[in-house]
């Protein structure tokens, strides 16, 4: 399974949704007889029109403002927690998320993000639920939520049945279904769990489904071919992640997953190709995030797959070049192949 799924998340359900929610907020906060009220309505649209301008911080600005003329304006509390998030302001989102629920306790965004926040935060497990389970309360047949809730079971450990309770978020997503059958994220995220479980075949006929309903989405075809590398038909995973590479061709582990099907159908010049595509888009990614383990790891990977389908091609030379890099990077598991291919 992708590594980055949840962030990649974080393309499901990102916590940085701003504009117009998918479902609908019962009542409406009331216009208070103050003269500066429709003065700071004004600042909560220019906050409003600085986000959606990609202009995070001017935002902020704007919903202080409007906070300072009004402070009981919920919905400058709940776009300004927004911004904070893209701002990676963490804490000051969780704040007003926080003020959000203490102004209006029925506010089914502020407890659905505020879930989403608090689990990308590393708070316990049943902190989320909490939250996700009161939205549900209150929104009892809004698909999203149950999909959202299934999220955090499947990639969260469960001490009361002792493992990633994945039978309890395909339930969530079979509830999600019901109640929207033409989102193509529900049956990703169900394939995922099902795929978890090793019911590749199940997980197979979730992913088809999700490629049916959103065929330009490539992380249907991504998921789709790490089933078809799970059961060895590695052609299939290759045709699947080269779909998803004429889709989005900027993802380095679109090629690290090309090249594993490539290697093991014994393609060796395809896998070296997709190596060498992996390890440059992964040496931008370190330029920017210097210090980030999972890149690190991730490059290492790419320099020891490359070196392995050199040796395939008998070509030593290279191999140890890329062995010789990655023990360079700490991944100790490349002295051995040192040791074997490349003695003096």
């Amino acid at each position: 399974m992708n590594p980055n799924f949840m962030r990649a998340l974080l393309s499901v359900f990102s916590i940085l949704m701003l504009i117009t929610p998918a479902f609908s907020q019962d009542g409406n906060e009331e216009a208070p007889s103050s003269v500066n009220y429709p003065q700071a309505l004004a600042y909560v649209e220019q906050g409003k029109a600085k986000y959606q301008a990609g202009d995070y911080r001017s935002a902020v600005v704007a919903y202080d403002k409007a906070l300072e003329l009004h402070q009981g304006l919920v919905e400058a509390y709940f776009q300004r927690a927004s911004a904070k998030n893209l701002l990676k302001d963490f804490e000051g989102a969780l704040k007003d998320y926080n003020r959000v629920i203490d102004l209006d306790s029925l506010h089914v965004f502020a407890y659905y993000y505020r879930s989403d926040l608090k689990h990308q935060l590393g708070f316990q497990r049943d902190s989320s639920l909490l939250d996700i389970n009161k939205a549900i309360a209150i929104a009892p047949d809004n698909a999203q939520l149950y999909a959202r809730r299934a999220y955090i079971k499947a990639h969260t450990f469960d001490l009361d049945v002792a493992k990633i309770n994945h039978d309890d978020a395909i339930a969530d997503l079979d509830k999600a279904i019901s109640l929207d059958p033409a989102n193509p994220e529900f049956y990703r995220q169900r394939g995922f769990s099902r795929s978890q479980q090793g019911a590749t075949l199940s997980a197979a006929e979730d992913f088809d489904k999700a490629i049916v309903i959103d065929p330009a989405n490539a992380n249907n075809f991504n998921e789709r071919g790490l089933i078809r590398l799970k059961i060895e038909d590695f052609r299939g995973a290759a045709a699947d992640f080269s779909k998803a590479i004429e889709i989005t061709d900027n993802l380095e582990y679109l090629y690290r997953n090309r090249g594993l099907a490539y290697y093991n159908s014994k393609n060796t010049t395809g896998a070296v190709n997709d190596y060498t595509k992996a390890i440059e888009l992964i040496s931008e990614e370190l330029r920017v995030n210097k210090f980030d383990r999972g890149y690190k790891f991730k490059l290492t990977n790419a320099y020891v797959m490359r070196g392995a389908s050199f040796i395939a091609m008998r070509k030593n030379y290279e191999a140890c070049a890329d062995f010789s890099k990655a023990y360079e990077l700490g991944e100790k598991r490349a002295l051995n192949y040192l040791k074997k291919y490349c003695r003096p």
